[in-house]
């Protein structure tokens, strides 16, 4: 089986997400894509997210049609911050016949060489990588780039931070993320204080 590994802290998921997974399973032929929602990212303070509790379940909404989506809750019952190469270990010695990719955006692979153990990551999953919003930077080094596969997916202007700011300032989030998405974050009043 063909797996993509989309991770993310989800805050919340919106459409861009469910419309780059659903693109990279075309695209790549894949039987599944398993969305990942991080427990701690190590790149963003923990006041800026709403709890693991929530941005699973909205996760789960957010993905409940489409029989290609399975959410994972790996990163968040292990805890702490999420590193992407111990989901990485943990799913390929659980699934040893599955052969896993894991999903970035074009902003994640610019920081790359940056994450915990980059090369391990790369040596055991090829990566996917789908064009962010912003300029592209070159910072991102020859070997990653080399074993990149990229999308040919529409840029899409979404981000969960337009839609925080949007509930923030008590705008429409109407469209910007699915219809149970949003219906859980109007029936739990997340993301209306500032973060």
């Amino acid at each position: 089986m063909d797996v993509g590994l989309f991770g993310g802290s989800f805050n919340p998921p919106h459409v861009a997400h469910c419309v780059v997974a659903n693109v990279v399973r075309d695209q790549f032929s894949m039987d599944e894509v398993w969305w990942i929602p991080n427990a701690q990212p190590p790149h963003k303070p923990e006041t800026e997210l709403a709890s693991a509790r929530h941005r699973l379940a909205m996760t789960k909404l957010a993905t409940k049609d489409d029989p290609h989506f399975r959410v994972s809750d790996i990163e968040i019952c292990r805890e702490g911050v999420s590193y992407t190469v111990d989901t990485v270990r943990a799913l390929q010695e659980k699934h040893p016949e599955t052969n896993f990719a894991l999903i970035i955006g074009s902003d994640s692979l610019d920081s790359f060489s940056s994450w915990h153990c980059p090369d391990e990551i790369a040596d055991r999953v090829p990566l996917i990588v789908y064009k962010r919003p912003g300029p592209i930077e070159s910072v991102a080094e020859a070997r990653f780039v080399n074993q990149a596969r990229f999308v040919a997916a529409p840029v899409m202007e979404i981000s969960g931070t337009e839609v925080r700011k949007r509930r923030q300032a008590r705008r429409s989030i109407r469209y910007f993320v699915p219809a149970p998405v949003r219906q859980y974050i109007l029936d739990h009043d997340l993301y209306l204080e500032d973060t």
